[in-house]
């Protein structure tokens, strides 16, 4: 049984991120240090999966964020689908602003 009464929301910003680092830190600023351990897709995989509550993962400017990665893009997009298959509570939305 689900004990979540409201959906979480993880908002990414595309401006904001300029390297892999900071992709990480914005994912460990909604979901805490003790969950994603690791600054890698492996532990961001993980930790998405781990996710028992209603969680909506909207990410802005998606071109700024697919810029700043470069082809490191491809396979977070790609762990990001595998999540959205494997945990049915993930959302996720790409907007432009």
């Amino acid at each position: 049984m689900n004990d979540c009464i409201n959906t979480k929301e993880i908002i990414i910003d595309g401006a904001d991120v300029t390297c892999r680092e900071e992709f990480f830190g914005k994912f460990r600023h909604y979901l805490g240090e003790s969950v994603l351990i690791g600054s890698n897709l492996d532990a961001l995989h993980d930790a998405l999966t781990s996710i028992t509550c209603p969680t909506d993962i909207t990410i802005l400017s998606r071109p700024s964020l697919e810029e700043s990665l470069g082809e490191y893009w491809d396979a977070a997009y790609s762990m990001l689908m595998d999540c959205l298959d494997e945990n049915c509570e993930l959302s996720l939305s790409f907007e432009a602003e």
